[in-house]
Parts: C-alpha cells; sequence; structure tokens
C-alpha cells in the first residue's frame, strides 16, 4: 500500500486526462465511457461497502471517512455530503458577492452581529447608509445573497 496524497492522486489523473484531450474524439470517447463504467462499478462496490460497515461498526466508518484520499472518493460518488462552511464565512461570501454592486455606488456593508437561531444584522456604510433606495438594495441584494448562502437565515436587519 502506498500513502500518495490526494492531491497527488489527482494530478496523476490529470497527467492521463491532458494526455488524453489531445487524441482524436473517437479515441476520447471510448476512454470516457470506459472512465464511467469504472467509476460507477467503483460507486456501487463503496456503496455496498459503506452499507455493511455502517451496520458492523459505525465508528470505523467514521474513523476511515477522516482520511482525506477516502473521503476524497466518497465525495467525488456523492456518497458523503460536502462539509458545510461555518455560518460567519457564508455570510461573508453572500456579502462579498453583493460588495462589487454597492463599491460601485460608493457604498459598502459590514455584519454587525448574529443573532441565532435565524436573524443577521448588517450596517450599511458609505453611500448606501443614507441612500433612498438602501431598502431594496438590502431586501433585493443583501438578504436574498445571505439567503441563499444560509438557508436558516430568516431575518436580515439593517442597523445604524
Amino acid at each position: 500500500m502506498t500513502d500518495d496524497t490526494l492531491e497527488e492522486l489527482v494530478k496523476e489523473i490529470s497527467r492521463y486526462e491532458a494526455i488524453i484531450s489531445e487524441w482524436d474524439e473517437t479515441y476520447r470517447g471510448v476512454v470516457v465511457g470506459l472512465k464511467r463504467a469504472i467509476e460507477a462499478l467503483h460507486k456501487e462496490a463503496l456503496t455496498r461497502l459503506i452499507k455493511t460497515v455502517k451496520q458492523e461498526s459505525m465508528p470505523a466508518l467514521r474513523n476511515a471517512v477522516k482520511d482525506e484520499v477516502v473521503y476524497g472518493v466518497l465525495l467525488y460518488h456523492e456518497l458523503v455530503k460536502p462539509p458545510i462552511p461555518p455560518l460567519t464565512q457564508r455570510i461573508q461570501q453572500a456579502l462579498d458577492e453583493v460588495r462589487p454592486g454597492l463599491k460601485s455606488h460608493n457604498g459598502d456593508v459590514e455584519l454587525v452581529d448574529i443573532k441565532p437561531p435565524d436573524t443577521v444584522e448588517v450596517k450599511l456604510i458609505g453611500a448606501c447608509s443614507n441612500c433612498p433606495t438602501s431598502t431594496v438594495t438590502l431586501s433585493q441584494g443583501i438578504e436574498q445573497a445571505i439567503k441563499s448562502y444560509c438557508p436558516e437565515i430568516v431575518n436580515v436587519l439593517a442597523v445604524r
């Protein structure tokens, strides 16, 4: 057994994909078909293995999934869920998504507070703080972005 990292294994696959990408379309199609068949076989085998291991020892399964290669392959086959980033990080991603539009009008937004379980307070700054359309910016821009990244958030409030 080798101790290759996930990164090394993915680089190896990418190297072969680069070679194949230069082949004639007919040959590439054969390779892609073979790849899909092998992946389907592996996914079915992994699904059955997980079912068996779950029945015998959940701690062993949890331990195995901690390995980056095991986790990466199971994630690729959609047999485990990707980790959900922390709420603060997802809110910041949402705010980063709307920032360019706000900055184009000399404004910005900052996260003030998260009030569990479902409320976020933000502060409009710069030109956005006293703009007549700030309520529209809040509801149709900032609030929508936050709710798309954080469906658990129900209320987005602007504070001064």
